[in-house]
């Protein structure tokens, strides 16, 4: 059998690649935008319906299915969530009608809700507080190794696939990778149940007492709960605005060829990836020398807001393209702070069992924002002419995030119950 170091070790191997499927699947639309757009007759506004309908559809999705992962644990959820949203990416490439593609693109938001939440509460079973932040680090950065990845990988698919062909081949990479997952990966629960032990691997609070489902509603009397979820609407909305804009960003303002504006973007990815790995050493690093967890995170959060916010409204009036690079590989590194922090808040004041479903309010909180960013950006591309106000804005929303996390989040209030002769925490 295998050693626990093992399974940490697989965990965090698999949760990554999932996580660069996810966003390079998701990116596809921001990719072949142009040519899509050209293609099909499609207007800027319509096409930043179509990429919102992922986000709003992705958001909206959070609530119910957060309960859900508690219930059916990370494999099966995040298994077939796989399995949704790459049959919604490879029938993309089949369709032309635009009501069937935004339609498709609902589908994959849907699919791909469960799989940060799922990937949340893998790693809340699998490793405790000190550890926590590094591993979370390494997850996180598939969300930017993905996008890192996608413009010159998709790129080089549909030079010679066609955009049709570069969603059908992304599909069946995501098909093919379920099917590993629910071949070799093993839930801490299974892997109790085969070796006969009776702890959890990896206990970061005292267990709590099953709890009625009304407790789950009632997390949103909570400030914390607030505070994670107005604090991701402006992490959110930064990536997305990147994630959905960037590469037309560098076309239209800086006159950048497909090939050029692929490697650019991804560069600005890099940063980002580099930026969640830091995020999990210096958290980690600041709970080693006797910062309490949540207040390291509260710390980094900040941060990375602040920073992206900053170089971000640079960029705004910036005109220089090599300066403009530059500064959106800062944005890039600081905000992605911000985003592996705030799931490191997720797995720092609820306990294991609840941590995909508070998970979920924060990420609904968070795409409610990022839903809107794409549409906002075409709009104000097309009054505008200029990518300047759509920046402009973003650093606000930023701002007013992470004064949101600075005024809202605070210590859990850990509430002492005998339980059968036990003192509990609730």
């Amino acid at each position: 059998m295998k050693t626990i170091k093992s399974y940490k070790t697989l965990t965090i191997v698999f949760l990554f690649m999932i996580g660069v499927v996810n966003y390079l699947d998701r990116s596809a639309l921001s990719i072949a935008n142009t040519s899509i757009q050209k293609d099909l007759s499609i207007t800027p506004t319509e096409m930043g319906v179509m990429l919102s309908a992922f986000s709003i559809a992705y958001a909206f999705a959070q609530l119910p299915l957060g309960a859900l992962i508690d219930k059916l644990g990370s494999k099966l959820a995040l298994g077939g969530s796989l399995i949704l949203w790459s049959v919604a990416q490879a029938a993309f490439g089949l369709f032309s009608g635009y009501s069937h593609l935004v339609g498709l693109r609902i589908l994959l938001g849907i699919g791909e809700a469960p799989v940060f939440p799922s990937a949340a509460k893998a790693l809340s079973e699998w490793f405790d507080t000190q550890e926590r932040g590094t591993a979370t680090g390494w997850v996180w950065s598939s969300t930017c190794i993905g996008p890192c990845l996608a413009p010159p990988l998709l790129t080089v698919f549909m030079v010679h696939l066609g955009w049709r062909g570069m969603f059908i081949l992304t599909g069946i990479i995501g098909l093919t990778l379920a099917a590993c997952w629910f071949a070799f990966y093993k839930s801490q629960a299974q892997y109790m149940a085969q070796s006969g032990r009776a702890e959890p691997v990896a206990p970061l609070q005292p267990a709590a007492p099953r709890v009625p489902r009304l407790r789950w509603a009632a997390m949103f009397k909570e400030r914390n709960t607030w505070g994670a979820f107005l604090g991701f609407m402006g992490v959110i909305y930064m990536i997305w605005l990147n994630l959905t804009w960037l590469p037309g960003y560098f076309e239209r303002e800086h006159g950048l060829d497909l090939y050029r504006t692929a490697w650019v973007v991804a560069l600005a990815y890099l940063f980002g990836a580099i930026g969640t790995i830091v995020a999990g050493k210096a958290c980690d690093h600041l709970v080693a020398r006797g910062m309490k967890a949540l207040a390291s995170r509260k710390l980094m959060v900040i941060l990375g807001l602040v920073g992206g916010a900053l170089f971000t409204l640079i960029v705004a009036f910036t005109t220089n393209v090599v300066a403009c690079v530059a500064l959106l590989c800062l944005t890039m590194f600081f905000i992605n702070i911000s985003s592996a922090t705030a799931w490191m808040i997720v797995n720092t004041i609820v306990p294991s069992e609840r941590v995909a479903s508070f998970g979920s309010i924060q990420n609904f909180g968070g795409y409610l924002a990022g839903s809107i960013a794409p549409i906002l950006t075409g709009f104000s591309v097309q009054q505008s002419g200029s990518f300047s106000t759509a920046f402009v804005i973003s650093a606000v929303v930023a701002g007013c995030s992470a004064l949101a996390y600075f005024l809202l989040l605070k210590e859990p209030v850990v509430k002492a119950v005998v339980l059968q002769g036990k003192v509990v925490a609730v």
